[in-house]
């Protein structure tokens, strides 16, 4: 036992000194790659060392010199460029007080170019709405076709000079500034009534005397705007507002002074703050013709122009008066007093009975007339035709006492009432009772005053007879459509 126990120690022993010898062998290795590493590092040392000595003593100054010539050369070409930007600035300065200098030049001369321009495109405006009767040409002139009408452009730039030279020297070249003259009218309808008041023997002279008035300046102009209720306005009151907008235009004569609805268009320009007050000349044909609504106005007024024209208002409104006058006495009472609720109403009978209604039972009946039976208005005589065939047929409507111009106002408020034709002008509206009509049937008075009756007859005669149209004749005696062409 003791021998085994010796011999297990000695093994042991044994490894431990190898391990140890292991051990000692590594230490050794890592020793020696210390001393390697050491002497690898002096070695690089040396060599840094030895580079750091050639760049200071020989690469660094070479590098330094070389640069330091780079320096000074691109200080010589910074200061060459400095010098030149300098010359260019100054260069520049003078060429823009140069170019300044033109501008100011080219800015007098357009100045001056567009004064003369301006002067030299001013003109007169003259706006006539030649539909309406105190602006009918004398009838020395219609009578005379085409030189009746040079004649009167003659005398309408002879007339518009006068009174150019009557505003004295604040207004220039008044004999030599272009006239631009624009007449308006419905030429057919002008003819046919001139024709009928035996001012011209045939149509023809109405057309020459136009054509004539037309030729003789370039800037004379008869417009002929056909039919249409406000067809002449229209152009007349786009027209002045095209020449109010154009500066050139240094005076504007109108001619339609006469007419109410004027006084919205005119209205913006009527104050001395709006500056186009004093453009604007008003042409009288004398006294009373001015409407009094534009009167109030206070624009410029002249009667230069008078000889001119035809008539006077005074005299056409006393003939107005007259006629209504003479209208009201021929209508002749009723039987029975007839108000806005009640009114004598017509016995129905047929076509074919013996039986028929008269003046006795229906006022302003004619003496034969058959009716299914309608409660007629007081004065709705009026319509009974005055002209009629062999057939008893309607030939023409009859004439009003309203005329479209001078009664504009009144035409304009019989409109705006919006009160039923039928109901007013004729017998009770059926289509009311059963609820189908929009108008107003008890909001005025009834019955019409003549005038206001005339006045809803020509609104309401703007509609063409539907029967007129599709049969060729109207037998109905109070017809309130039109039959005219």
């Amino acid at each position: 036992m003791a021998l085994v126990a010796v011999n297990s120690g000695s093994a042991s022993d044994s490894d431990a000194m190898a391990e140890y010898r292991n051990r000692a062998e590594t230490f050794r290795s890592v020793a020696a790659a210390q001393i390697d590493f050491i002497q690898e590092m002096v070695k690089h040392l040396d060599s840094t060392r030895n580079q750091l000595e050639y760049l200071s003593t020989i690469q660094m100054p070479e590098m330094e010199a070389r640069y330091s010539a780079k320096i000074s050369e691109l200080q010589v070409d910074l200061k060459d460029q400095m010098d030149s930007r300098r010359r260019w600035q100054s260069n520049s300065e003078k060429l823009e007080d140069e170019v300044m200098k033109l501008r100011n030049k080219v800015a007098a001369i357009s100045a001056a170019n567009s004064a003369a321009n301006l002067e030299s495109s001013r003109f007169v405006s003259v706006l006539i709405d030649a539909d309406a009767d105190i602006y009918y040409f004398a009838d020395e002139y219609l009578t005379q076709g085409l030189k009746g009408g040079q004649a009167a452009a003659d005398m309408l730039v002879e007339k518009v000079r006068e009174h150019l030279l009557s505003l004295g020297p604040s207004f220039k070249n008044a004999k030599s500034i272009p006239i631009v003259v624009k007449a308006y009218a419905n030429l057919t309808g002008l003819a046919y009534h001139f024709k009928k008041e035996n001012k011209v023997y045939n149509l023809q002279d109405v057309s020459q005397f136009w054509a004539g008035f037309s030729q003789r300046y370039p800037f004379i102009d008869f417009v002929d705007v056909g039919s249409g209720k406000e067809a002449a306005d229209n152009k007349i009151r786009e027209n002045l507002r095209l020449n109010i907008d154009t500066p050139q235009c240094e005076q504007i004569f109108l001619a339609c002074a006469h007419d109410g609805g004027y006084v919205p268009v005119l209205s913006p320009y009527a104050s001395q703050a709006s500056g186009f007050k004093e453009r604007i000349t008003l042409l009288s044909t004398g006294p009373g013709t001015v409407h009094p609504l534009i009167a109030e106005l206070g624009f410029n007024t002249t009667e230069s122009l008078t000889p001119l024209f035809s008539q006077s208002e005074s005299l056409r409104v006393d003939s107005w008066r007259k006629s209504e006058e003479a209208a009201q006495t021929k209508i002749p009472p009723p039987a029975s007093i007839i108000t806005s609720s009640a009114v004598v109403r017509t016995k129905s009978v047929t076509a074919t009975s013996p039986e028929k209604t008269t003046a006795s039972t229906m006022p302003y009946n004619p003496l034969e007339v058959d009716f299914t039976g309608e409660y007629f208005v007081e004065n709705a005589g009026r319509l009974i035709p005055k002209a009629k065939d062999a057939a008893g047929n309607r030939l023409k409507d009859n004439n009003l006492i309203v005329d479209r111009i001078a009664d504009y106002d009144l035409i304009g408020k019989m409109k705006n009432l919006s009160i039923c034709q039928w109901h007013y002008l004729r017998s009770d509206c059926s289509n009311h009772r059963k609820e189908k009509c929009k108008r107003n049937h008890d909001t005025y008075r009834r019955p019409l005053s003549a005038k206001e009756y005339d006045a809803l007859w020509y609104l309401s005669r703007m509609g063409y007879c539907k029967k007129l149209d599709r049969d060729g004749f109207c037998n109905d005696d109070y017809c309130i459509y039109g039959h005219d062409d």
